[in-house]
């Protein structure tokens, strides 16, 4: 039993395994060790300078996953060894964390800790920050490594990242998205603020980290689809080949609100029945012959309306007279003499005659 559990084993294929860090970072790894890992464990990985503990997010089939973005190999789970060393580190993080205060300080260096990543081993640290430009942070490195004799990587990093890592509440009462699920950040633009007839004060569209929020771009497909459904306000159009104005356009309620130039009256419509009219040439002469669902009025019914004016009919070369072929076809040399004549600026002219 146990030689055929174990060729079952290496039947298996490689499974690929995705794991959060503190930092919510994203790494994948190798479980070539064929035992079962399940979702939220917290597992033991090897990295490049020893070993790393994290949280499983994902499990992936070899053939989804590119092989060049796989940092390591599963090791184990976690052991309790392994949180006690996990709790011990992040008191040994806030240590961290004070010291590079002081070394910032006494090197008078513009940059504002956000927050701190050991390694399980402590053989890497990691340190990130945010700074309005560019910092030389070569002697801090030097100051942090002979303080605790481990690897120091400085990573700079946005406003945006920044609020990530801290984590917090937005406007909404709910747990900021970048620090929820959000893994990319995508552009946000005040464009998008101009689609959803937002106001643009900052303080009612920017989020924790100062900048336009994350989730104004969530509804930015669905109003611009709403744009080539619903009439824009105050353009002038014909419904039911009389004149009327866009007064307001409720893309919640599908109502459009039109302001008639006969009448003056305003009236409410329904997106289906605005469309369905402004399809129909004229209005009915008599009220039975409405479309269902539309209320309207009787003064708008009974009004005038302008002439059209219809393009005039091409000639039945057939039925033409001798002398209409005859007009027709001097007409047509003289077009043909027009274009094909050498044309000349009048200042040309004007200029040789001066000259002679």
């Amino acid at each position: 039993m146990e030689v055929e559990d174990a060729r079952k084993m290496e039947n298996q294929p490689i499974e690929i395994i995705q794991l959060a860090f503190k930092s919510r970072r994203l790494l994948m790894f190798a479980n070539r060790t064929r035992k079962p890992v399940n979702m939220g464990a917290m597992v033991v990985v090897s990295v490049d300078r020893g070993e790393d503990m994290g949280r499983v997010v994902a499990k992936l089939p070899v053939s989804e996953v590119n092989t060049d973005r796989i940092e390591g190999n599963f090791l184990r789970l976690s052991t309790e060894a392994d949180m006690e060393r996990l709790k011990a580190n992040i008191d040994f993080e806030k240590q961290v964390l004070l010291h590079c205060e002081t070394r910032i300080k006494v090197r008078n260096l513009d940059m504002l800790l956000s927050d701190c990543e050991s390694q399980l081993d402590r053989n890497r640290i990691r340190i990130f920050f945010t700074a309005d430009q560019r910092t030389d942070f070569r002697g801090l490195v030097r100051d942090m490594a002979s303080a605790f004799r481990a690897r120091i990587e400085m990573r700079q990093i946005g406003v945006r990242d920044d609020a990530k890592y801290k984590d917090g509440v937005g406007i909404c009462g709910r747990q900021l998205c970048c620090a929820g699920f959000l893994n990319e950040f995508k552009s946000v633009t005040l464009k998008s603020v101009r689609d959803q007839h937002l106001s643009p004060n900052p303080s009612k569209v920017s989020g924790a980290c100062s900048r336009l929020m994350c989730c104004l771009e969530y509804e930015t497909e669905f109003y611009h689809k709403a744009s080539k459904t619903y009439p824009r306000v105050g353009i002038n159009l014909k419904v039911n080949g009389l004149q009327a104005i866009v007064k307001n356009a409720n893309i919640f309620k599908e109502t459009v609100t039109l302001q008639w130039d006969e009448s003056g009256n305003e009236e409410t419509l329904s997106i289906e029945d605005f469309h369905r009219r402004r399809a129909m040439s004229s209005l009915p002469k008599n009220a039975s012959e409405n479309p269902k669902g539309s209320n309207i009025p009787s003064s708008l019914v009974n009004a005038k309306q302008r002439p059209k004016k219809f393009a005039a009919k091409p000639v039945d070369r057939a039925k033409a007279s001798p002398a209409e072929t005859k007009k027709n076809s001097e007409k047509a040399e003289k077009k043909s003499r027009s274009r094909n004549r050498p044309r000349y600026r009048r200042r040309n002219n004007k200029k040789e005659e001066r000259k002679s």
